[in-house]
């Protein structure tokens, strides 16, 4: 009788093995900027960010941004979508960088021409 109180003590502890515990660090976990709950002060401002980050890519005439979708939490912008190859993934990540407020990049696009072939006209 002793030893099943004795189990039944060890699992309703607190700290048992059956709660879910962090496996981050104490000091240095964040929570994912992704999907956290925003403030409404936090979403207008993201909104703004937002419409800076597209204006950006429409006056810019180098970054074909047709493909690319933009989402902005916490001042993190996220870069989903289609470009053409390398140097257009490398111009939208640099121009986001550029502007003012942007805390961070988390670039997930995807390329339809991963190497870019450059074709001499006087080979032909």
């Amino acid at each position: 009788m002793a030893l099943i109180l004795s189990v039944f003590a060890l699992f309703s502890a607190p700290g048992c093995a059956s709660q879910k515990k962090n496996t981050g660090s104490p000091v240095y976990y964040q929570s994912v900027t992704e999907q956290s709950a925003r403030s409404t002060a936090t979403f207008v401002s993201d909104t703004v960010l937002m419409a800076r980050v597209k204006s950006k890519f429409m006056a810019d005439d180098m970054v074909d941004d047709t493909n690319i979708h933009v989402k902005v939490r916490h001042g993190v912008v996220y870069l989903d979508g289609w470009v053409s190859d390398t140097y257009q993934r490398r111009m939208a990540r640099d121009l986001v960088r550029s502007i003012d407020g942007v805390t961070r990049v988390v670039s997930r696009l995807q390329m339809t021409n991963p190497g870019t072939v450059f074709i001499n006209p006087d080979t032909r």
